[in-house]
């Protein structure tokens, strides 16, 4: 008679943990295949990567804040130029993407910075890049926003 250890009256091991056993170990072989990491590029082949749109990620992380007049860093602009530059990020011309990079990433006054985990290298480029686009190029055509 056997019970629920997985050993019957003889002490002899049977299939119920032996099968555990194995779909456990083929489990862990396709984690640990997973985990593998991506092959190193070749040097003068360039690594194909999939385009950061822009535009969700100025909504999700920026536009609360820059994209409307009374938005808290639309206000913090507005007083700071007094109307020399436009206080909403996207109607600005004169921004660099390393400028939009350096605010991101350290703040500035009392806009936080953010982190890789939050904004990624890949997003943040591209947002700097969407920024610093004409401001007339930026929603019609002239690529992903």
């Amino acid at each position: 008679m056997q019970g629920n250890s997985g050993v019957d009256r003889r002490g002899a091991v049977t299939r119920v943990p032996v099968v555990l056993a194995a779909v456990l170990a083929l489990g862990a072989g396709a984690a640990i295949g997973q985990a593998r990491p991506a092959p190193a590029p070749v040097a003068g082949k360039p690594v194909a990567t999939a385009p950061v749109a822009a535009l969700p990620v100025y909504r999700k992380w920026c536009a609360d804040c820059h994209a409307t007049p009374t938005g808290p860093g639309s206000l913090a602009l507005q007083r700071k130029y007094q109307g020399a530059v436009p206080a909403i990020l996207e109607q600005r011309s004169d921004l660099s993407p390393d400028y939009v990079r350096q605010v991101v990433r350290q703040g500035i006054s009392f806009m936080p910075s953010f982190r890789k985990t939050e904004i990624s290298d890949a997003e943040l480029a591209a947002v700097a890049t969407y920024l610093t686009k004409p401001p007339a190029r930026r929603r019609s055509g002239g690529g992903k926003p």
